[in-house]
C-alpha cells in the first residue's frame, strides 16, 4: 500500500496533490543535456533537493500510472513527502 504524498505547486497555484502513492517519478536537470536522468522515489527514500527540467512527471498508485507535464524547477523528498514547485505545467493523464 503506498504511503508518498505529491503536492506540485505552479505560480497558478496547486496543480497536483494525491496521497498513497506507491512511486513518483522526476527528471533531473543535468548541464549540458535538454532531459537528464530520471529520480524514482519510492517508500523510505532519504531527504533530497532535486533540480528538474520541464518533463512529463509521472506516479504510480499500483497498477494505475498518471503522468502530467510539467516546466522546469526543484523537487524537495522529505520524508514520504514530495513537493515540486514548477513554472508551469501542461496536460495531465
Amino acid at each position: 500500500m503506498g504511503t508518498i504524498e505529491l503536492e506540485v505547486l505552479t505560480p497558478a497555484g496547486l496543480l497536483v496533490h494525491e496521497t498513497g502513492l506507491d512511486e513518483v517519478v522526476v527528471r533531473r536537470r543535468e548541464p549540458g543535456r535538454d532531459l537528464g536522468s530520471e529520480v524514482a522515489v519510492l517508500r523510505r527514500h532519504g531527504p533530497e533537493l532535486i533540480a528538474t527540467c520541464a518533463h512529463e512527471l509521472r506516479f504510480r498508485r499500483g497498477e494505475r500510472v498518471s503522468k502530467v507535464a510539467v516546466g522546469p524547477g526543484v523537487a524537495e523528498v522529505l520524508d514520504e513527502h514530495v513537493t515540486l514547485l514548477v513554472t508551469g505545467s501542461g496536460s495531465a493523464t
